[in-house]
Protein backbone atom coordinates (compact mmCIF):
# COMPACT_ATOMS: atom_id res chain seq x y z
CA UNK A 1 0.00 0.00 0.00
CA UNK A 2 2.77 2.43 0.89
CA UNK A 3 4.58 1.74 -2.39
CA UNK A 4 1.52 2.69 -4.43
CA UNK A 5 1.10 5.90 -2.46
CA UNK A 6 4.75 6.79 -3.00
CA UNK A 7 4.48 6.08 -6.74
CA UNK A 8 1.32 8.19 -7.01
CA UNK A 9 2.84 11.08 -5.06
CA UNK A 10 6.02 11.07 -7.13
CA UNK A 11 3.91 10.96 -10.31
CA UNK A 12 1.96 14.02 -9.20
CA UNK A 13 5.16 15.89 -8.28
CA UNK A 14 6.95 15.10 -11.53
CA UNK A 15 3.79 15.69 -13.55
CA UNK A 16 3.31 19.08 -11.91
CA UNK A 17 6.91 20.06 -12.52
CA UNK A 18 6.64 19.05 -16.18
CA UNK A 19 3.37 20.97 -16.56
CA UNK A 20 4.90 24.14 -15.09
CA UNK A 21 7.93 23.92 -17.37
CA UNK A 22 5.72 23.21 -20.38
CA UNK A 23 3.51 26.22 -19.67
CA UNK A 24 6.56 28.45 -19.39
CA UNK A 25 7.79 27.14 -22.75
CA UNK A 26 4.42 27.63 -24.54
CA UNK A 27 3.76 23.89 -24.77
CA UNK A 28 0.74 21.79 -23.76
CA UNK A 29 0.75 21.59 -19.94
CA UNK A 30 -1.85 18.82 -19.66
CA UNK A 31 -0.02 16.53 -22.06
CA UNK A 32 3.28 17.13 -20.30
CA UNK A 33 1.63 16.48 -16.93
CA UNK A 34 0.55 13.06 -18.16
CA UNK A 35 4.01 12.35 -19.55
CA UNK A 36 5.60 13.49 -16.30
CA UNK A 37 3.19 11.39 -14.26
CA UNK A 38 4.04 8.18 -16.10
CA UNK A 39 7.69 8.73 -17.08
CA UNK A 40 8.81 10.99 -14.17
CA UNK A 41 12.46 12.04 -14.42
CA UNK A 42 12.78 11.18 -18.12
CA UNK A 43 9.93 13.53 -19.07
CA UNK A 44 11.28 16.23 -16.77
CA UNK A 45 14.72 16.09 -18.40
CA UNK A 46 13.11 16.11 -21.85
CA UNK A 47 10.92 19.17 -21.26
CA UNK A 48 13.79 20.99 -19.57
CA UNK A 49 15.94 20.43 -22.66
CA UNK A 50 13.33 21.56 -25.19
CA UNK A 51 13.37 25.09 -26.54
CA UNK A 52 10.28 27.29 -26.19
CA UNK A 53 7.62 26.79 -28.86
CA UNK A 54 6.45 29.70 -30.96
CA UNK A 55 2.89 30.86 -30.52
CA UNK A 56 1.44 30.49 -33.98
CA UNK A 57 -2.21 29.53 -33.88
CA UNK A 58 -3.61 32.43 -31.85
CA UNK A 59 -1.28 35.03 -33.36
CA UNK A 60 -2.02 34.06 -36.96
CA UNK A 61 -5.76 34.17 -36.46
CA UNK A 62 -5.64 37.56 -34.77
CA UNK A 63 -3.55 39.02 -37.59
CA UNK A 64 -5.94 37.71 -40.22
CA UNK A 65 -8.93 39.36 -38.58
CA UNK A 66 -7.52 42.88 -38.81
CA UNK A 67 -8.92 43.55 -42.27
CA UNK A 68 -12.57 43.28 -41.16
CA UNK A 69 -13.32 40.73 -43.86
CA UNK A 70 -11.41 42.53 -46.61
CA UNK A 71 -8.44 41.34 -48.61
CA UNK A 72 -4.93 41.66 -47.25
CA UNK A 73 -3.30 45.00 -48.11
CA UNK A 74 0.00 43.45 -49.19
CA UNK A 75 -0.62 39.82 -50.18
CA UNK A 76 2.23 37.42 -50.82
CA UNK A 77 0.44 36.08 -53.90
CA UNK A 78 -1.06 38.99 -55.92
CA UNK A 79 -3.18 36.62 -58.03
CA UNK A 80 -4.89 35.19 -54.92
CA UNK A 81 -5.20 38.03 -52.35
CA UNK A 82 -7.53 36.01 -50.12
CA UNK A 83 -4.56 33.89 -49.05
CA UNK A 84 -3.10 36.87 -47.23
Amino acid sequence: MDLWLLMFASGVVFGGACAILAANKNRDPLGWFVLGFFFSIIALILIAGLSPAEKTSADNWSKRGQGDGEFASNPKDPERPWLG
